[in-house]
């Protein structure tokens, strides 16, 4: 037997050992349900040519509940786990794809053109705020919007 973290999945049918007990109290639950819902449904709802018929029906749509109640047994237990393992995968493409963008930017230069108007803006900021501390008036229009 190999060493192997709790929560390490097989396949798309293995179930992390922490989640076993609701996984299976799930599927006893579905499956439980189907099957007497399949017998009651085929013995009283429905007429069958003949015995033989009316059994087939019964097992064929027993299998069917089982495969069923497995899928949304799984799929109930996992698809929290899977739903943050898909938002992070996004998460980095995303941050892949800024990157990127930023890097792109820096080449054409546009980070730098950015970083001289913010500084452009703090200093008209700084004597906007030191005309006003000393009641002068202040129609200096801010940066990036004088043309």
């Amino acid at each position: 037997m190999t060493n192997r973290e709790p929560s390490e999945r097989q396949s798309i049918w293995s179930v992390a050992s922490g989640w076993l007990p609701a996984y299976f109290a799930l599927f006893d639950a579905l499956g439980t349900i189907g099957v007497i819902y399949v017998i009651f449904y085929n013995v009283f709802g429905r007429s069958h040519p003949t015995v033989h018929d009316m059994i087939w029906t019964i097992i064929t749509n027993i299998v069917i509940v089982g495969a069923a109640s497995a899928t949304i047994s799984i799929l109930a237990v996992e698809t929290g786990k899977n739903i943050m393992i898909t938002g992070t995968y996004l998460e980095d493409m995303l941050n892949r794809r800024r990157a990127r963008q930023l890097a792109e930017a820096e080449e054409r230069g546009e980070i730098k053109a950015r970083a001289d108007l913010s500084a452009q803006i703090r200093e008209w900021n700084e004597r906007r705020l030191a005309a006003e501390s000393k009641g002068e008036p202040f129609d200096e229009p801010p940066p990036g919007l004088n043309g």
